[in-house]
């Protein structure tokens, strides 16, 4: 499982089943009763324990449908659902011992508010015990002042207490900008907070949101930037074992305000947080669209070498268009990141994004776009 040998998985899930044997049964039978189990062999209702860790972590981040059966199951550790809650979509996963955590949004009064944090605690994990489920993955509000954030730190601690009580072996994570701005409280604010947390994901995508010398379109996720951005965290004093770096399944349909030339589609002006350009208003488009607009551009796949980054041109409506996208290519050169910062793993932004139909062709690219997670 992970970016490992079939059979070391095989070798290493049965260790860990030996050794969390009195764990899992201690938790059985403190949990809802067994007989709830929506999963036809019920061991498929017990939680991972705490030794099920791989070399390198493959979370899947999954926004809901059933595409899910499709996934690559073989490599995948952890599945993070943001969507409605699938109880045959836990028994497939815990047959492949691969977690099933759920995203969850913190908000303002969680962090603030001890009485409703303590109370959010309570029902959260009441929720996932109920579900067999795994683990939480935090989402913080975009808008959360630097004065609130804070209280993240002692947030994700009294989790993690509460969560390592009552399920053995559960999953703490949550999701940081790809950048830890060093000038501002929030970053050693996350750094705090890491120190808590089972992972740390990093989001190595949305650097255009805050564009402040030109305004062109250009890859969401430039190699040389986010480079930086791991480098960032670890210099702080993130554990880079302890990281996640999640890579986009998605692209940008640029609309080009002055077309001059392909790589230099000059968009219009949108202010956002201060910065004169951004691409927040910008289209937003899965894997499996951008393959199927591909073969109808006009220009074909290009790559611009600077930003390690595929991207097309094509036209609708006498308007130019430009996508910028990430492809096995550029996913590829990414992965070795891993082994060069030694991060804990992978993520993909999200993984129904890819084309799971049965065309042969779409099956083909789906399948290395799964196989550039992997690192050789």
């Amino acid at each position: 499982m992970g970016c490992i040998q079939q059979g070391s998985k095989e070798k290493m899930c049965s260790v860990t089943g030996l050794l969390s044997l009195a764990v899992l049964a201690l938790w059985v039978t403190s949990s809802s009763c067994i007989k709830d189990c929506p999963c036809t062999e019920p061991a498929h209702c017990r939680p991972l324990s705490a030794r099920n860790r791989y070399p390198v972590e493959l979370f899947a981040f999954h926004g809901g449908g059933d595409i899910w059966k499709h996934y690559a199951w073989s490599k995948i550790t952890t599945i993070v659902i943001s969507g409605v809650y699938d109880p045959e979509l836990l028994c497939h996963a815990h047959a492949f011992n691969a977690r099933v955590v759920v995203e969850e949004a913190i908000w303002e009064d969680e962090l603030v508010d001890i009485h409703r944090r303590s109370t959010w605690i309570v029902n959260k994990l009441r929720i996932i015990r109920e579900r067999y489920m795994d683990g939480v993955h935090l989402k913080l509000d975009p808008v959360l002042k630097a004065a609130t954030l804070t209280k993240l730190p002692s947030l994700v601690e009294d989790i993690k207490t509460r969560f390592k009580q009552s399920i053995p072996g559960s999953q703490i994570s949550f999701h940081v900008p790809w950048i830890c701005n060093t000038s501002t409280t929030v970053c050693s604010d996350l750094v705090s907070a890491s120190k808590h947390a089972d992972y740390v994901h990093v989001i190595s995508f949305d650097v255009q949101l805050h564009m402040w010398t030109d305004c062109f379109a250009k890859a969401d996720a430039p190699y040389q930037k986010i480079r930086t951005g791991i480098s960032s965290y670890i210099k702080m004093g993130v554990n880079s074992k302890k990281m996640i770096l999640i890579v986009p399944w998605f692209g940008y349909d640029y609309v080009c305000k002055h077309f001059i030339e392909a790589g230099r589609c000059e968009m219009e002006k949108a202010v956002f947080e201060g910065a004169p350009c951004s691409n927040s208003d910008t289209m937003h488009m899965p894997y499996r669209d951008i393959m199927e607009l591909l073969p109808k551009s006009m220009s074909g796949r290009l790559w611009d070498d600077d930003l390690k980054a595929p991207f097309f041109v094509y036209k609708k409506y006498k308007a130019f268009h430009e996508v910028w996208y990430d492809d096995p290519e550029s996913i590829s050169l990414r992965t070795t990141f891993l082994k060069r910062f030694k991060l804990g793993g992978i993520a993909m932004w999200n993984a129904e994004y890819a084309n799971y139909s049965s065309d042969p062709i779409a099956a083909m690219k789906t399948e290395e776009m799964w196989n550039a997670l992997c690192p050789p």
